[in-house]
């Protein structure tokens, strides 16, 4: 990528609105100059240094630019380096070996998903037969309900399933790297929405070698956007709903939430759009293009995980859950319901990328073709 340090990332990615707040960067940062701010972006900490400026880069440190999944040419780099092409125009929603639409046969760890249970299959496994010895994900924060969450790691089958189900209120996963290697942890899942899980090609192709090292398999969440905790206490008091009493979220279409006295209510999505997190405004993956394994609920059974096996370690784990009899798995293609939202929604998303705002760097023309 030649001379580019913190300065061109702040530039080019922070500052112009195309950072996710993935917080790559502060993950992979060698020296601790960067920290993460309450809303969600990397931030430069360093003693007596500007926003754009860092003493490290200065002497020729470029971790950070390399780590970063939003980072110039990402598309194209990404996709060269995990499957040996570019994505065609009609590849709407990525370079994919199979869909399956799956299901954990382990009635305890289908309850305890948000969609089938197939993320919490695929760790629990990992965990037991030694793939892998911890995963970063987030865990909800006490006292706010399935409505925010904190980036943490987990080890085994409890600590799981303690943190199954949906939140959409962000978390950067990633984060939690630095418990990881507090506890010793040498291979680890990473589970992350769309714009984390993009990190899975970003510490390849850009050779940050310590952390390709130890991300074994990458778990992508299929993703339209996450919501301020704010904005979504406000809709649910709109409606009556006290934030404090809600036990479980789900989006399908409509914002559903179900409460400790055991009803449940259906809120219009659109009510939350204003709430919005800003890293999500112009994010264009909705798909999780560059994880391992793509996962998300959007199919007609409600008990089902739609899988996107992308790489080939996420089909080798695949197959390894199926023919263990861990996962039942169906092609997706039969449910026509989750192939027209898959693709409706990969469009939907990618038109949010800038492609004229600036010139020679990540938002240059032609580099997200929009499939109309």
């Amino acid at each position: 990528m030649g001379e580019v340090h913190w300065r061109e990332l702040y530039r080019e990615v922070v500052d112009p609105g195309l950072c996710t707040g993935c917080a790559a960067c502060v993950m992979a940062c060698p020296r601790d100059v960067l920290g993460y701010t309450h809303d969600y972006y990397p931030v430069q900490i360093g003693e007596g240094m500007g926003v754009d400026e860092c003493a490290i880069g200065d002497r020729g440190c470029d971790i950070c630019t390399r780590a970063c999944p939003r980072f110039r040419d990402w598309e194209s780099e990404f996709d060269q380096e995990l499957f040996g092409r570019e994505r065609e125009p009609d590849e709407v929603y990525g370079i994919a070996r199979s869909l399956l639409l799956t299901r954990a046969t382990d009635k305890g760890v289908e309850r305890a998903g948000q969609d089938g249970g197939l993320v919490s299959m695929l760790l629990i496994q990992g965990l037991e037969e030694g793939w892998i010895d911890g995963a970063l994900t987030s865990r909800i924060v006490e006292d706010r309900g399935p409505f925010d969450a904190t980036p943490t790691v987990v080890t085994d089958r409890e600590g799981v399933l303690a943190t199954a189900g949906s939140r959409y209120t962000y978390s950067a996963n990633p984060l939690a790297m630095e418990e990881a290697e507090q506890l010793g942890l040498k291979q680890l899942a990473l589970v992350g929405m769309s714009c984390q899980a993009s990190i899975n090609a970003s510490v390849q192709a850009r050779g940050v070698n310590k952390y390709k090292r130890k991300i074994a398999l990458t778990i992508g969440l299929l993703c339209s956007k996450s919501f301020t905790y704010e904005g979504q206490q406000k809709v649910l008091a709109n409606h009556g709903i006290d934030i404090a009493d809600v036990v479980k979220a789900n989006i399908k279409g409509k914002f559903m939430v179900w409460t400790r006295d055991g009803d449940y209510h259906e809120i219009p999505l659109k009510e939350f759009h204003p709430y919005t997190r800003p890293g999500c405004q112009l994010c264009p993956d909705f798909a999780a293009e560059h994880a391992d394994i793509s996962t998300g609920g959007i199919g007609a059974e409600d008990n089902r995980t739609l899988a996107i096996v992308r790489t080939q370690r996420g089909e080798e784990w695949m197959k390894a859950l199926i023919d263990g009899g861990y996962v039942d798995a169906t092609p997706a293609e039969n449910d026509p319901v989750a192939m027209d939202l898959l693709v409706k929604l990969s469009r939907t998303s990618r038109k949010r990328w800038p492609t004229d705002q600036l010139e020679g760097t990540a938002a240059r023309p032609g580099l997200l073709p929009v499939v109309s």
